[in-house]
C-alpha cells in the first residue's frame, strides 16, 4: 500500500490527475446526463474537464455534479438524479426508503448508546500510510452510536453535521486516541485484497502497535460499501452500528467484512 501511495503523490504532482478522458467516446455516445464528482480528485476526473467536453457537444448534455460530505447531502443526489433523468417518482421512493432505514438504525442504538456511552471508533481509508476517513464517516460514526476518533464532526453552513476531508495520521496518533474499535475499510481494496495488504505488514511495529492498541480491529470491503458516496452508505451505517454495538442483525448479510 506504500507503494501505491507513492505513485499516487507523483502522479497528481506531475500531472494535477490520475486519468485520461476518452472525448471521442463520451461524444459517440451522446448521453443526455453526465454524472461526475469532484470531491476527491484521486478518484475522479477534475469537473472543469467534464465541463469543456459537455459544452463543446450538440445537443449539449447536462452535467451534474455529485459530490456529497455528509448523507444528507447523499439523499439530496438521489433525488437530483431522479430529476434529471426523469425518474422522479422512483427517486423519492429510493428515498424514502433509505431514510427508513437510517431512523430505524437510530433506534436500534440509541439504548445502546445509553448503556454504553462514548465507544471510541477510528475509521480508516489506508493504512501504510494511515489515513483517517473523512466527509460522511465521522456522521455514520455518530448516527450509529459511537465517537469519530481524530476526525471529528463539523457544523456546514446549512447546520449539516459532517467531517472533514481525509486526513493522514502517524500509529502513534491512533494509539494515543484509545479506540474501542479500528474499522478498516481501504479505499479501492475489497476485502481479500486488504486481508493481503494486512498479511504483508504483520510484522510491522507501527502496525503492531496498533493492534496492541485497539480491542477490536474490523476489516471490511471499504471499494464498495465506504469510499462511495452514494445509497450504499445506509448498508455502511447500518454496518457500523451493528458492529460497534454487537447487533447482528443490523449488519447487512452480503457486506463483506472480518474482524481480526
Amino acid at each position: 500500500m506504500a507503494s501505491v501511495d507513492k505513485q499516487v503523490v507523483e502522479k497528481m504532482k506531475d500531472l494535477g490527475t490520475l486519468y485520461v478522458v476518452d472525448k471521442s467516446r463520451i461524444e459517440a455516445l451522446a448521453p443526455d446526463v453526465i454524472l461526475t464528482q469532484d470531491l476527491c480528485r484521486v478518484c475522479s476526473v477534475d469537473l472543469m474537464t467534464v465541463e469543456r467536453i459537455a459544452q463543446a457537444m450538440e445537443p449539449r448534455p447536462a452535467v451534474l455534479n455529485l459530490s456529497p460530505a455528509c448523507m444528507e447531502d447523499m439523499l439530496d443526489n438521489v433525488t437530483e438524479v431522479g430529476n434529471a433523468i426523469g425518474l422522479s417518482a422512483q427517486a423519492a421512493e429510493c428515498k424514502r426508503s433509505l431514510e427508513a432505514r437510517i431512523a430505524r438504525v437510530r433506534s436500534a442504538v440509541e439504548q445502546c448508546a445509553a448503556k454504553q456511552p462514548g465507544l471510541r471508533v477510528l475509521c480508516l481509508d489506508w493504512i501504510n500510510p494511515y489515513i483517517v476517513g473523512g466527509h460522511w464517516m465521522p456522521q455514520i460514526v455518530d448516527w450509529a452510536g459511537g465517537v469519530s476518533l481524530l476526525s471529528p464532526l463539523v457544523t456546514d453552513a446549512q447546520g449539516r453535521l459532517r467531517g472533514e476531508g481525509a486526513k493522514r495520521v502517524l500509529s502513534e496518533d491512533i494509539v494515543a486516541a484509545k479506540p474501542d474499535i479500528v474499522i478498516i475499510a481501504a479505499c479501492g481494496l475489497d476485502l481479500d485484497t486488504l486481508r493481503r495488504e494486512i498479511d504483508n505488514i504483520s510484522d510491522n511495529s507501527e502496525w503492531l502497535a496498533v493492534r496492541t492498541a485497539a480491542p477490536r480491529v474490523v476489516i471490511c470491503d471499504g471499494h464498495h460499501y465506504f469510499n462511495r458516496p452514494g445509497p450504499r452508505l445506509v448498508d455502511t451505517l447500518e454496518f457500523v452500528a451493528g458492529i460497534t454495538h454487537k447487533i447482528p442483525a443490523l449488519i447487512p448479510p452480503d457486506l463483506p467484512f472480518q474482524e481480526l
